[in-house]
């Protein structure tokens, strides 16, 4: 692990439980390119820090993530994806978007790791700047495949909960005010209330030594109404209880109890301009 000194470790959790889930015999998702990778970086990585509850969880967001990649692109006649806090997201390799104009974005440490394993392309670029650090938007609009008329997809995932409610609202308002012209589609990871209070209790975020918090969440997606700028709405709410039922072991009855299912799972939500 020595070689990883300086890299947030929250960026190892989500390949390590894609790498797991995918040398399990029923995976939810089959992700080669993350198993390479983890061993690549440090293979017990992935006992370290996957327990089953965050196998679930992330196999879940990562499957429906990719379900909302490829009807965004379905849907749009010129389609530019945003990736925010990428970390080593596998996302174009697995669906094979070779040709779709995507930009990762994420810290300089995570950006460094990244380029250790992934490759810039015509249609790829990486950006390695805060999301906070808003030159990032002067940076994606310099891209020669933005367009008048693009239609954007912006992804959060596993992201938005480390930082205060005012950042997140201060962020949505820039994106908002540079992009107004265009098509605009957010998909963000949320997780609870009961969560931010409660990170300590995470089976794979209370292992790491950074000790991280969650600091922004939500239990009822109408609470979102006071981040979200004017011309913006909440379309639709995924939440994670709802699919594989057989695998969330004795939670599986927190999706038939709204008290519950609101409090103790992650969501992702889908956001647009109007």
């Amino acid at each position: 692990m020595s070689e990883l000194k300086g890299i947030p470790e929250s960026m190892l959790i989500p390949i390590a439980v894609k790498a797991k889930e995918t040398l399990s015999d029923m995976p939810i998702i089959n992700d080669p390119l993350s198993v390479k990778i983890i061993k690549e970086i440090d293979n017990p990585v992935l006992d370290t820090y996957v327990d089953w509850l965050t196998q679930l969880g992330i196999s879940i967001r990562t499957e429906i993530l990719d379900e909302i990649v490829i009807n965004f692109i379905k849907d749009s006649n010129h389609p530019f994806i945003i990736n925010i806090g990428c970390g080593l997201d596998t996302r174009l390799s697995r669906l094979k978007l070779n040709k779709i104009p995507w930009i990762d974005i994420d810290v300089p440490e995570s950006i460094n790791l990244r380029r250790r394993f992934f490759n810039e392309t015509y249609f790829y670029k990486m950006i390695n700047k805060s999301m906070f650090d808003y030159t990032w938007i002067d940076d994606v609009k310099r891209n020669e495949h933005f367009k008048e008329d693009s239609d954007i997809l912006i992804i959060f995932e596993g992201v938005l909960m480390y930082f205060e409610k005012v950042e997140v609202e201060a962020l949505y308002k820039e994106i908002a005010q540079s992009f107004d012209k265009h098509h605009l589609v957010i998909a963000s990871e949320f997780c609870s209330k009961f969560m931010t209070k409660h990170t300590n209790n995470h089976p794979s975020v209370s292992k790491l030594s950074s000790k991280p918090l969650f600091k922004f969440g939500y239990n009822n997606v109408a609470e979102l109404k006071d981040i979200l700028p004017g011309s913006w709405k909440v379309v639709k709410e995924y939440n994670y209880f709802d699919r594989y039922s057989h695998r969330w072991r004795y939670l599986k009855w927190f999706k038939y109890i709204v008290y519950l299912k609101n409090r103790f799972n992650n969501k992702i939500v889908i956001i647009k301009n109007t």
